[in-house]
């Protein structure tokens, strides 16, 4: 397994725009294959959205240079899109429809079912399982204990049936703009360093210092933003000195004007200790 560098914009230098980052980023996966040899390269995963590392938003363009790099070297590319699938970014899937890219493999889960029951599934294009043919016969035949587990799946045709009855992904799609506006409003804080997201879902990483701060401050200012947010009624996700947040997708106005209004309060209160 080999790890490219993180593409957060938000690391850039400061005199770099973001831009000349996309293309320093894009550079990195193609000194990558140079490296390795793309010969020896079985694919490349990458999250649309990367939700677990603090809600990383790739710069404009990136998923699309680097897919097109892996066309060009006949490398698979397989988009995991556990979070932003089933309308997280306000459509079925968010390679197509909002990179402009066709992954040969998509994993997905969690929005499947909408969290009721467990399930989650590996889609794989045409194109790829021809590549799996022989002599007409799919040699593919790799499954998991619980594959189709009538339950879960059944969960899953209903929770399909009511996103697409009560029209909740052209509600994301109308939502969406006004989350992401208040959420960039939060960036006025002197203990915020970014305030990002795409779609519904947010993240805001706390900073004492622009240069950076020792791991165990970051942990108290995160830990604290936690614990005032969960006072006053918000569930946030903290890591160490970041809050994730990812509403419901039925989320309304006034519900996102609670949402950061609680989240002023409390970046406020928190602010007030470190001054």
């Amino acid at each position: 397994m080999h790890f490219l560098p993180n593409v957060n914009p938000y690391l850039r230098p400061d005199d770099m725009s973001v831009e000349a980052w996309c293309d320093a980023k894009v550079q990195d996966i193609q000194q990558a294959i140079d490296t390795i040899g793309a010969d020896k390269i079985g694919a490349f995963i990458a999250e649309p959205i990367l939700s677990s590392g603090g809600v990383i938003v790739p710069p404009d363009g990136y998923h699309k240079r680097s897919f097109d790099i892996c066309r060009a070297n006949d490398i698979l590319y397989i988009s995991d899109e556990v979070v932003t699938g089933f309308g997280r970014l306000g459509h079925w899937f968010a390679s197509e429809e909002v990179y402009g890219i066709q992954p040969d493999m998509i994993t997905c889960a969690k929005g499947l079912t909408s969290g009721y029951l467990p399930l989650g599934a590996c889609i794989i294009s045409d194109a790829m399982m021809e590549r799996m043919a022989h002599q007409g016969d799919v040699l593919f035949s790799n499954g998991y204990t619980y594959s189709g587990h009538p339950v879960s799946c059944a969960a899953a045709l209903k929770n399909i049936e009511i996103l697409e009855r009560d029209k909740i992904l052209e509600h994301v799609r109308e939502i969406a703009p006004y989350f992401q506006e208040r959420l960039a409003r939060l960036a006025r804080f002197p203990i915020i360093g970014d305030a990002r997201g795409h779609g519904l879902i947010g993240c805001i990483e706390a900073r004492l210092s622009k240069d950076g701060s020792r791991l165990e401050d970051e942990r108290k200012i995160g830990a604290m933003l936690d614990e005032v947010c969960n006072d006053m009624g918000l569930i946030v996700r903290p890591l160490i000195n970041m809050c994730v947040f990812s509403p419901p997708l039925i989320i309304t106005k006034s519900q996102i004007d609670d949402l950061f209004d609680i989240l002023e309060s409390a970046i406020e209160k928190v602010g007030e200790s470190f001054i």
